[in-house]
């Protein structure tokens, strides 16, 4: 494989790494995701061919893992888990912001227009094109994100001035 190619796909690879720990908010998570994306390319193209194939298959991925994850998850609340619940939401008050905080109010699409538009540049329509969505609901989406954001940020602020 010449070196060009290489580095190509390198690039590639660090890419759809950065996006698909944008989407899973875990290291971990987002190695499987690119590892599994990858060999799915691969063993249906034979070769890395671009970054919106291997995006729309990173995503494709991580929503399934997403539904599978809430079939699991959908056990009642106890008490103590509502208690531990209510304790880690004073405790994340009362922290100085932090990005991936600010982040995680978010939901799942709105991190993850966010972050193709700021981390990798795309415009709302190259991200509609590549996440399947009409281009207004991609734009609704950036603008709910900003929106929530802000608020997060304004929140915090108020909270630490008191």
């Amino acid at each position: 494989m010449p070196e060009n190619q290489r580095s190509d796909d390198r690039q590639l690879i660090q890419s759809g790494y950065r996006y698909a720990v944008s989407l899973s908010h875990n290291r971990h998570d987002a190695e499987d995701l690119i590892q599994q994306a990858c060999l799915k390319v691969l063993s249906q193209r034979g070769t890395l061919v671009g970054k919106s194939y291997l995006f729309a298959a990173i995503r494709n991925l991580f929503y399934d893992s997403l539904r599978k994850r809430q079939r699991i998850e959908n056990e009642p609340l106890s008490s103590e888990s509502v208690a531990d619940t209510a304790t880690s939401h004073t405790n994340i008050v009362e922290q100085k912001i932090d990005l991936a905080e600010i982040l995680s109010c978010l939901r799942v699409e709105e991190r993850e227009v966010l972050f193709l538009q700021v981390v990798e540049g795309y415009t709302a329509q190259e991200i509609s094109t590549l996440t399947q969505q009409p281009r207004g609901t991609v734009l609704s989406l950036l603008s709910r994100a900003r929106q929530r954001i802000q608020q997060r940020y304004d929140l915090d602020q108020i909270l630490e001035s008191k």
